[in-house]
């Protein structure tokens, strides 16, 4: 049996109220740098991986054909990503960031640290792993 201890609170409606308000903040933060949830997963995923296809980011970013199609289309009308055919495969169209996104991406990030101390502020390094393994053991429940 588990040791969890039961209370008139239970720990999953919490922990999913808590994910609420994380998620409205952080998109809040976005917001007011600039972005948007959308903006930066495709921002990052660019800046992490560098030119890559459609298909491929899609994929790593969990996101299905029309879903990512309808993001790279409007960060490439904001001229924040360009699309090229690959010279090895006409079917296949490779993304980059332009110099606009990437300076949308680097004030995206430099705002998504200051969130970050914000919602960890008082948590000290024992806590941080602490929590980062326990939501780790969380996912890992789930799945």
């Amino acid at each position: 049996m588990s040791n969890v201890t039961m209370s008139n609170d239970p720990l999953g409606r919490r922990l999913v109220f808590t994910a609420k308000a994380v998620r409205e903040a952080f998109e809040d933060t976005l917001h007011q740098a600039g972005g948007s949830l959308g903006t930066w997963v495709v921002l990052s995923a660019l800046s992490d991986e560098g030119v890559i296809s459609q298909s491929a980011l899609g994929s790593h970013v969990h996101l299905e054909g029309a879903t990512i199609t309808h993001h790279i289309d409007r960060l490439e009308q904001l001229g924040l990503v360009r699309r090229q055919l690959d010279p090895k495969d006409r079917r296949v169209r490779n993304l980059e960031l332009t110099a606009e996104g990437e300076q949308l991406h680097k004030n995206l990030l430099a705002a998504m640290r200051g969130f970050e101390r914000k919602m960890l502020d008082g948590l000290g390094d024992r806590e941080l792993t602490g929590l980062r393994k326990t939501l780790d053991r969380i996912s890992a429940n789930l799945s």
